[in-house]
C-alpha cells in the first residue's frame, strides 16, 4: 500500500463532496466543468462532426442557462443564524487561556475555529481537525476540509476503537517566484507505533520525521478528532445541503433547455423557395424586407413551444424541493432532547441543532487534548454552544405562504428562511426585500444588499 491510497468511504463519497465544492463555488465553476453538470445533446454532437464552427452552438446553449445560488443563500443564512450563538469557555489554566483569542495555526480564536467548524459541516459534511504545537510548543488547531481526509484506520483495544493512523493531504508553496502561488502535494501521515504516535511528511518520494516534542513523553493517542453532523465518528455521514445542490444542477440543466427554446422561439429559421440559378434578392426597409424574384415564396419555421411550460414547471419544482431540503436543515424551533438526538442519529438526518452540538463537542474535545498534552488537568475545560436559536416559534400558515410566496418570486428565498429560524419576519424595508429578490433572480446575492451604506442588520 501506498501513502496516496484512500479509505473506501472516502472514494465513495468524492464525488458528492465535489459537488458540493462546486455548487457552492457558484455559477462560473458549475459552467467551467462543463459537460459534467450540462451533457451536450444527440444533436449538437452530431452537428460538431461537420466541423468546429458548430462547437459555438453548445457554448450558447451553456451561456444561456442559468445556475441558482440556493445553495450559497441558505449557507449563508445559516452561518448568520450559527454566529450569533455565544460560547461558554472555561479554560482554567493560563496556559490554555491563550487558546480564546488565538487557538488556530492563522492566530484566530476559539469562536472563530467554531464557526469555520460548523460551515465545514454544513459544506461536506465532515471536517476534522489536529492538534498540534508550533515551535514553541504552544498548541493549536489545525482544520482539514472532508476532500484532505485520504486515509484512517481504527483498532480495537480493550474493547473501545482507537485511531491509530491518518493519512492527510496538505499543499506547500512550490513556486520559485515570490508572487507566485504554485504548490505541490504533501501527506502528513499521524499513526501509533508501539503506542507512542509518530508523525511523518511525505513529500515526493522522501519521508521526514514530524513527531510534535513536548516534554520528554510521547503522545499515546493520536490527537485528531474527526467532526460530523449527526455524531463525531471516524465514518462519513450525510452532507446536509447535498439535496439542494443536486435540485440546483437539475435546475441549471432544465433552464439550459427552457432557455434555448426561448431563444428559438424569438428567432425563427427564415426560408426561401423558388430561387433559379443566378436570381438575386434584394433587402429593403429599417428591419430588411425582402424583394424577391417572381414565382418565389418565403417564410418562418417556428418551433411551437410545446414543451416550454412544462420545462419550466421542472423548474419551479426543482426550486420547491430545495427550499425544502433548506428548510429540513434550518429547523431551528425546538431543542433535542437526548432520544430525539439519537433517534435522529439513527435516521441520519442533519439539521442545524446537531451539528452546532457535534462540532462544539469536537472542539472541546480538542482543548481536552491539549491539556492532557501539558500535563494539566481537563476536568474542568469546557467549550459548548447552546444550539438556542432564540427558542422561537414560527406560524405554519404564514411560513407556507411565505414558501408559496418564494417559490413565485414575490418575496426572497431568505426571507423565508431567516423566519424559519427566527420565528420574526426580518426588519427591512420594501425596497430592500426587492433588492434580495432581484438579487436572487440574477445571482448577485450579497452585492446588491449587503454592500450599501445604508444596509440593515441582518446576518
Amino acid at each position: 500500500m501506498a501513502v496516496t491510497d484512500k479509505h473506501p468511504q472516502y472514494i465513495a463519497a468524492k464525488n458528492n463532496w465535489q459537488i458540493m465544492r462546486d455548487a457552492i463555488a457558484g455559477e462560473d465553476a458549475i459552467k467551467q466543468k462543463g459537460t459534467v453538470y450540462l451533457p451536450k445533446s444527440a444533436g449538437m454532437i452530431e452537428a460538431e462532426k461537420q466541423g468546429d464552427s458548430a462547437k459555438s452552438i453548445y457554448e450558447g446553449y451553456r451561456t444561456r442557462a442559468q445556475y441558482p445560488l440556493w445553495v450559497q443563500d441558505s449557507l449563508r443564512t445559516m452561518v448568520g443564524l450559527v454566529s450569533k450563538l455565544q460560547p461558554e469557555i472555561i479554560l482554567p489554566s493560563k496556559q490554555l487561556q491563550v487558546l480564546e483569542e488565538n487557538a488556530t495555526s492563522d492566530g484566530f480564536g476559539l469562536k472563530q475555529l467554531f464557526i469555520r467548524v460548523v460551515l465545514n459541516l454544513l459544506e461536506y459534511g465532515r471536517c476534522g481537525l489536529l492538534i498540534d504545537v508550533d515551535q514553541k510548543g504552544v498548541p493549536y488547531f489545525a482544520l482539514y476540509d472532508a476532500l484532505s481526509i485520504k486515509n484512517w484506520k481504527e483498532n480495537s483495544v480493550g474493547g473501545r476503537k482507537d485511531l491509530n493512523l491518518v493519512v492527510l493531504e496538505e499543499q506547500f508553496d512550490n513556486s520559485e517566484d515570490k508572487f507566485g502561488h504554485e504548490t505541490r502535494t504533501v501527506y502528513r501521515v499521524l499513526e501509533l507505533i508501539d503506542g507512542k504516535l509518530v508523525v511523518s511528511l511525505h513529500d515526493s518520494g522522501s519521508v521526514d520525521d514530524k513527531t510534535p516534542k513536548l516534554g520528554s513523553d510521547l503522545l499515546a493517542f493520536t490527537p485528531f478528532i474527526f467532526c460530523g453532523t449527526t455524531d463525531n465518528s471516524a465514518n462519513v455521514g450525510t452532507i446536509p445541503l447535498l439535496t439542494m445542490a443536486k435540485a440546483a444542477i437539475k435546475s441549471y440543466q432544465l433552464s439550459a433547455d427552457y432557455f434555448q427554446s426561448l431563444h428559438h422561439t424569438a428567432h425563427p429559421q427564415p426560408w426561401i423557395s423558388g430561387l433559379s440559378d443566378g436570381d438575386d434578392i434584394s433587402v429593403t426597409g429599417v428591419m430588411a424586407a425582402w424583394q424577391l424574384p417572381q414565382n418565389s415564396q418565403c417564410g418562418y419555421l417556428e418551433i411551437t413551444g410545446v414543451g416550454i411550460d412544462k420545462t419550466k414547471a421542472e423548474m419551479d419544482a426543482q426550486k420547491n424541493a430545495a427550499l425544502e431540503a433548506g428548510a429540513k436543515v434550518i429547523d431551528t424551533t425546538a431543542q433535542e432532547s437526548g432520544e430525539a438526538r439519537r433517534a435522529r442519529q439513527d435516521d441520519q438526518h442533519a439539521s442545524l441543532h446537531s451539528i452546532v452540538t457535534c462540532a462544539a463537542e469536537a472542539v472541546e474535545q480538542g482543548i481536552k487534548y491539549m491539556a492532557q498534552w501539558l500535563n494539566l488537568s481537563d476536568k474542568d475545560c469546557v467549550f459548548t454552544v447552546k444550539p438556542d436559536f432564540n427558542n422561537s416559534t414560527y406560524d405554519i400558515n404564514l411560513a407556507k405562504q411565505l414558501q408559496e410566496m418564494a417559490v413565485m418570486g414575490k418575496v426572497s428565498f431568505q426571507t423565508y428562511w431567516e423566519y424559519i429560524g427566527t420565528g420574526k419576519m426580518p426588519d427591512i424595508t420594501y425596497e430592500d426585500e426587492t433588492l434580495r429578490i432581484e438579487a436572487e433572480r440574477d445571482g448577485t446575492l450579497g452585492v446588491t444588499l449587503y454592500d450599501r451604506e445604508d444596509k440593515p442588520s441582518i446576518s
